[in-house]
């Protein structure tokens, strides 16, 4: 039997991989689909509503490095912003109830929404640039992140039923 906090550091790798697999995937496909959908961002989010507001902002800041690690920008930007989300998704979750599909599809699209807000007020008070509208492409970001989450939460649980029960 393992501790939980191994089993903790073994589903965040394992989602962290899997993440990243994702967003290779979809960068090979086609650029413009990524920047309607931020396949870290959910990531960060599904890990916080399951494990809650540290393992949220854990798995923020790892998925912000990793961002940031392959890009040309300031080491830590997408970092910090992910470790908000993670924390604030945690907490928020913890004291109302988001388990309905329509209320986890306005959270998490909130939450999302955060993320990206966040990340582009770094960015722009550090580069200096614009908002990064991504040829408008950003505006559908929350939208697919609710979406992707509120999916992928609802298959979790029905494994976690099936499973327990």
């Amino acid at each position: 039997m393992k501790p939980s906090w191994l089993r903790d550091v073994l589903h965040g790798g394992l989602t962290l991989l899997a993440a990243f697999v994702v967003h290779a995937a979809l960068r090979w496909i086609t650029v413009p689909f990524l920047i309607a959908l931020d396949v870290y961002a959910v990531a960060v989010i599904l890990f916080a509503l399951v494990k809650g507001e540290i393992a949220g902002a854990v798995m923020g800041t790892a998925c912000g490095l990793v961002i940031d690690s392959f890009s040309l920008g300031v080491f830590g930007l997408a970092g910090m912003a992910g470790t908000v989300t993670g924390y604030l998704t945690g907490t928020i979750s913890r004291k109302i109830n988001v388990l309905s599909p329509g209320r986890m599809l306005v959270f998490s699209g909130l939450m999302g929404l955060l993320d990206f807000s966040l990340w582009a007020l770094l960015t722009s008070v550090f580069f200096g640039r614009g908002f990064p509208w991504g040829g408008g492409m950003a505006l559908l970001r929350p939208v697919a992140t609710a979406l992707s989450v509120t999916l992928l939460y609802a298959g979790y649980r029905k494994i976690k039923a099936r499973r327990d029960g």
